[in-house]
């Protein structure tokens, strides 16, 4: 949440405390994760098994069978003995081009050099949004549990939180560098999932060219090293995966955010799940416009980096590093207590899964809160904000 400009003011102190507590936390658990990785063989049901075990795929068979489930889990209880789960590629074929590397590395200098990577990443783009408290934010971002549970388990949370706060950071400015950024997030889509509609709202051309640009790019440069064919498998295995998953009552929907999952999990069946998610991404959509246009900007970057949670279907715990930011874009020490404590709780709820309560980490109703709450900070904000389409950077 965004640090008081009082000194002395006892929520700075509570937030201090807060911060220290997650933090140390984060270091206690991630030095055990960091002997684990020194002795030898792989952790099991890591993240980034997929991540590592994807190009090696791609590099020995025919690649297309990457959609091919049965191809590439019989290759993955190949790899890990004694892994019993499965890690299917779900991703544009575009993903394997920036994680070709990960096949030169063993699985623990991998995911050290992966986590490093993605942790300098970040550290650079939260200037780019945030000209003040810049440290104390990405000390904020980093100390969160979601970015624990990410790096713990080598997931791709730092990239795309760097993509996304380099996009709007740079999008007044430097509206083509900021395109660049913005596209690269279709590495991972549905995280960009509302960036065209505020996009379109607030007019940004030449963001909109630039992303266009970037998106194509990339899909061309996979069809050039990659069959063409790909991109028709993924589309039509894409949504068989997400039936099957939110079918499989014993996977962990707990850990995703949005609404259906948190509908399901609660036993709800899935077709009144997805009805609900449907209206949820249409409402979010054009709030998230509306906000483009009418609100201050800090404001609507909030309201699109919470939404992006609810709006669509498929989005974990370890992606809302992101939310922690949104956060610090809006939230200020002469806001009214209610709103550090909301923040608090949304802040510290990833813990749960790392209890014995994991299977009631329903994130979709504070994220919800915390919208509903954004939206009425941008309806009367504070002193001094700033107006819609102002060159300038995010008040914080």
């Amino acid at each position: 949440m965004m640090p008081p400009d009082a000194t002395t003011n006892p929520r700075r102190i509570v937030l201090t405390a807060l911060l220290g507590l997650s933090g140390g936390l984060n270091v206690v658990l991630l030095a055990q994760l960091v002997r684990q990785l020194a002795r030898p063989g792989a952790r099991l049901n890591s993240d980034f098994m997929a991540f590592w075990c994807f190009p090696r795929f791609a590099a020995g068979h025919d690649v297309r069978l990457i959609y091919n489930a049965a191809s590439l889990q019989s290759f993955q209880k190949a790899l890990y003995p004694g892994f019993g789960s499965f890690y299917p590629y779900l991703y544009p074929p575009t993903l394997l081009l920036p994680t070709w590397w990960l096949r030169f590395f063993n699985f623990g200098t991998a995911e050290l050099l992966w986590t490093g990577a993605g942790l300098l990443l970040l550290a650079a783009a939260v200037p780019l949004l945030f000209q003040r408290h810049r440290f104390v934010i990405l000390a904020a971002l980093l100390a969160s549990p979601a970015a624990l549970i990410n790096a713990a388990t080598g997931e791709t949370a730092f990239f795309t939180t760097a993509l996304a706060l380099a996009g709007f950071g740079l999008l007044r400015k430097r509206p083509v560098l900021a395109g660049i950024a913005l596209g690269l997030l279709t590495l991972k889509p549905q995280l960009g999932v509302l960036i065209p509609f505020f996009l379109l709202a607030r007019g940004e051309w030449r963001a909109i060219a630039s992303a266009g640009l970037t998106t194509g790019a990339l899909a061309g440069l996979s069809c050039l090293v990659l069959p063409p064919e790909m991109w028709r498998l993924w589309v039509q295995t894409l949504p068989q995966y997400q039936t099957d998953y939110f079918n499989a009552t014993m996977l962990n929907l707990n850990i995703i955010t949005t609404p259906a999952a948190n509908l399901v999990v609660l036993g709800l069946p899935p077709p009144v799940a997805w009805a609900v998610q449907l209206l949820c991404g249409i409402s979010i959509i054009a709030l998230v416009a509306w906000m483009a246009r009418r609100t201050p900007y800090n404001f609507a970057v909030a309201a699109l980096l919470v939404g992006t949670f609810l709006a669509q279907p498929h989005a974990y715990a370890y992606d809302s590093v992101l939310i922690p930011a949104a956060m610090a874009l809006c939230f200020s020490a002469r806001l009214p207590f209610w709103t550090m404590a909301l923040g608090v709780l949304v802040y510290l709820m990833p813990l749960m899964l790392l209890t014995a309560y994991s299977h009631w980490f329903l994130y979709a109703l504070p994220l919800l809160l915390l919208l509903a709450t954004i939206t009425w900070l941008a309806r009367t904000p504070a002193p001094g904000a700033e107006l819609p389409h102002v060159p300038a950077h995010p008040a914080n």
